[in-house]
């Protein structure tokens, strides 16, 4: 494992190299940090002073970009320009250029803050890096405002940039002049110094075995038993791998006196589940891969951004529905943008996947270390190829040791089916029902999967049906034998899913008898969709807007959308996405953006401005969402004033959950200097470690996600020691969605129930988050109010994880 992670490190080192981009590297990070404050005070002095000599006309023009900022983007250019053959005049130039941009953008910048940021927060929201591409856009957009910009000559860029040279080449032995013969003439290079090459090999040959490739273990993990002892068996690795991955000194510190002993049973538990490779599955992926077949992975061929409607028209030209149509269109180009950089990450992890199931499928079985986060949630210490990886991860895994179905586990594992399918908004009978009622198609697919894919392949979860079909194609064969179904042996983790559970856990803490309905924390007869709820609400909030002579047209219009793709109601998938990350800090900017994202989904050409649109209903879905969450919002806004309450004490924020976790919240501000340039990206440059003051903001907006992401851990948690004492021997987990055999699904089904009662009826988490604080004479607000939902109602709820 450690040379599988000192492979990647020089692999990744090797592709920053060649791709121009060294300046991103360890080496070339510690080094501008190093260098970095002396050239700056050079930098500065020679712009202060107004002595003539070599270079000094450049001075008006360098004066008007920071020291910081100059020295950083001559560094950067510097390092780039290490990799490749790089003549002192070209390095010079591209170094003045730089300057310039810099200039020129954070002038229009100052000119036009508003629309300057929009353009820089969809360079970030779209991963976009390249230097080039951003100085094009950002040059037109200039342009389009007519920013009158004077350019610079490229005699003025040179002497700048040879300047900015000669700052580093005298206060430095970083790099060195080497003159070489080409063509008859004599070129000048600018080369890293004998001793910087040096250090830089040194410094890449210790880093490489820094961050060992984290893998499956053939032997179980090392039981935990304190923060750095357990997990991984090699120094390296566990070094890297604690128990708990914490935030600095004062976190391990107020670890010191918690009981983590719960923790680590739990930990133990669910390490101690050993995993194999379905190889009847991994067949099927490496031919769906090879044929680029699309199904739960992308695709192979790069997306394209569609040209412009008006790529040879002025905008000065375009009429309203013109202008209207740039919009969406740059819009869109800017969702494929995002999208492709997506594609070439997922292509990347799918081979890695398929990669690491061939090596560990010689093995018959083998185990995952687990550690937990600073809030108490369960993670594997390999990503990707893991039981919390993707779907083709999960279909690719299955347990190592199977299991008889026995009594009822032939119901759960049809069940399980029409989950895996997405057939899952309706009663667990009809939910099995349903497969029985599609027994041929289902078992044409398992027999020959490539050939009979239509139904498979449109799955929610296509690896994990299809690795559900295999089991079902063979439990039928086995009742064609007079056999009994319960003799079959499973090996597949059978899912139990929660029902949006930040909202389930906020609700019941609360005790909303309203978002305890709509979260199926009381019993019914199929299970409560609040997705379709608030979708609900705002078809009626439409309706509503008929009346009022200013809204009508673009609510008759919404109405209109929804005719045709949602039977007359507000499509539930629009409102998904806002309801579900609500507890984890979603906005009305991020709802605006999922609504987009929808209407893409379903028509591209039923509204004259899609963007617009979804700007238009934003503030009407926000508004439904706050009908059917009321105390959710209520919690959240309560914890965000406990936050400013103890950050003006200067104090993080410390509590227990109900078995022992102690989380702890103190994100502080850091001293740096941080040279953020218009289009080279942000460096910092640590002038020394975290100071003592507490970063309010940050603790303002992670405390309500991080005390519910607290509460579903501790549930977790408590729901693996239950189930391993009543003799579940195998349980996979990931937040919120917990599986074991068919056989033991019905157990485990009640045990999830009983466990969350635990947690509700026999603490009270927000009191306690209080009086945790409060002990310390930190006065918090009074608590939230409570509804008359009966917490024991989940005991009857079948359909509050299903």
């Amino acid at each position: 494992m450690v040379q599988r992670g000192a492979d990647n490190y020089e692999r990744n080192l090797k592709q920053a190299e060649e791709h121009g981009r060294a300046s991103e590297t360890s080496y070339a990070r510690r080094l501008i940090k190093e260098f970095m404050q002396p050239l700056i005070d050079e930098l500065r002095e020679f712009i202060d002073n107004p002595k003539p000599g070599r270079r000094a006309r450049v001075r008006p023009l360098l004066s008007q970009c920071e020291p910081e900022k100059a020295v950083y983007l001559a560094m950067q250019a510097l390092f780039n320009s290490f990799t490749f053959e790089c003549a002192l005049a070209s390095l010079a130039v591209r170094i003045g250029r730089m300057i310039e941009d810099e200039v020129r953008f954070t002038r229009f910048e100052e000119m036009h803050g508003d629309y300057y940021r929009t353009i820089l927060e969809d360079f970030k929201r779209k991963g976009t890096r390249d230097y080039r591409y951003k100085q094009r856009v950002l040059t037109h957009k200039a342009q389009e405002y007519a920013d009158q910009w004077e350019a610079w000559t490229p005699t003025a860029r040179a002497e700048i940039g040879m300047k900015l040279i000669d700052l580093i080449l005298t206060n430095t032995d970083l790099i060195e002049k080497r003159s070489y013969r080409q063509h008859g003439k004599t070129k000048v290079q600018v080369v890293p110094t004998e001793e910087a090459t040096a250090w830089i090999n040194q410094h890449n040959e210790f880093s490489k075995f820094l961050w060992p490739e984290k893998m499956p273990c053939v032997i179980p993990p090392d039981e935990w038993t304190g923060l750095d002892q357990g997990g991984y068996y090699t120094p390296e690795l566990r070094q890297s791998t604690p128990m708990i991955k914490t935030t600095g000194k004062r976190h391990r510190d107020a670890l010191a006196d918690a009981d983590l002993s719960s923790t680590m049973q739990a930990l133990n538990r669910v390490q101690s589940t050993a995993w194999s490779v379905n190889t009847e599955i991994l067949s099927i992926v490496k031919e769906v891969w090879r044929r680029n077949l699309r199904i739960g992975m992308p695709q192979k061929d790069p997306l394209v951004v569609p040209p412009s409607p008006f790529k040879d028209r002025n905008k000065d030209t375009l009429n309203d529905d013109e202008e209207q149509k740039l919009t969406d269109w740059k819009h869109e180009a800017a969702e494929i943008y995002t999208r492709e950089k997506e594609r070439v990450g997922k292509s990347f992890q799918v081979s890695r996947i398929i990669r690491l199931a061939n090596e560990f499928a010689v093995h018959g079985e083998f185990w995952y270390v687990w550690y937990a986060d600073f809030r108490g949630r369960f993670y594997t210490a390999t990503a990707g190829f893991s039981p919390q990886g993707p779907d083709l991860a999960k279909g690719i895994l299955r347990f190592s040791k199977g299991k008889p179905l026995g009594d009822g586990g032939w119901y759960w594992l049809r069940v399980h089916g029409a989950n895996r399918f997405g057939y899952d908004k309706v009663s667990y009978d009809e939910r099995v029902a349903w497969i029985d009622e599609h027994q041929k198609e289902l078992l044409a697919c398992a027999n020959d999967p490539l050939s009979h894919r239509d139904l498979w392949a449109n799955a929610d979860k296509p690896w994990q049906f299809l690795a559900f079909l295999f089991e079902y194609r063979d439990c039928i064969a086995l009742q064609s034998l007079g056999l009994d179904a319960s003799e079959f042996v499973s090996h597949l983790p059978i899912g139990l899913d929660g029902s949006c559970n930040g909202l389930q856990n906020f609700s019941a803490a609360l005790r909303d008898s309203t978002g305890g309905r709509a979260t199926n924390l009381v019993p019914s007869d199929a299970p409560s969709d609040i997705y379709r709820q608030v979708a609900d609400v705002c078809t009626r909030k439409l309706h509503e807007l008929l009346d009022d002579p200013d809204k009508a047209g673009d609510a008759q219009l919404w109405l209109d959308f929804c005719a045709k793709h949602g039977d007359g109601k507000v499509p539930r998938s629009l409102a998904k996405r806002p309801v579900m990350t609500l507890p984890y800090g979603a906005t009305r900017q991020s709802c605006t953006k999922y609504i987009f994202d929808g209407i893409l989904d379903h028509d591209r050409e039923h509204f004259r401005g899609n963007f617009k649109a979804a700007c238009w209903l934003t503030p009407i879905m926000w508004a439904s969402i706050g009908e059917v969450v009321v105390a959710a919002r209520d919690a959240m806004d309560w914890l965000q004033k406990c936050s400013s309450a103890v950050s003006k004490t200067n104090s993080p924020l410390i509590w227990d959950t109900p078995d022992g976790f102690r989380i702890f919240q103190g994100s502080r501000v850091l001293n740096i200097v941080q040279i953020e340039t218009q289009l080279a990206g942000r460096f910092r440059l640590n002038v020394g470690n975290f100071t003592d003051k507490i970063d309010s903001r940050k603790q303002r907006n992670s405390v309500a996600p991080n005390f519910v992401h607290s509460m579903d851990a501790a549930h977790l948690r408590d729901t693996v020691r239950r189930a391993f004492d009543e003799g579940i021997s195998a349980i996979s987990v990931i937040h919120d969605d917990y599986g074991t055999y068919a056989a033991d699904t019905g157990k485990l089904h009640r045990i999830i129930r009983e466990a969350f009662v635990s947690l509700y009826e026999d603490n009270t988490p927000l009191a306690d988050f209080k009086s945790a604080h409060e002990s310390a004479d930190i006065h918090l607000p009074p608590l939230p109010k409570t509804g008359d939902l009966d917490i024991n109602e989940v005991l009857n709820s079948r359909y509050f994880f299903g």
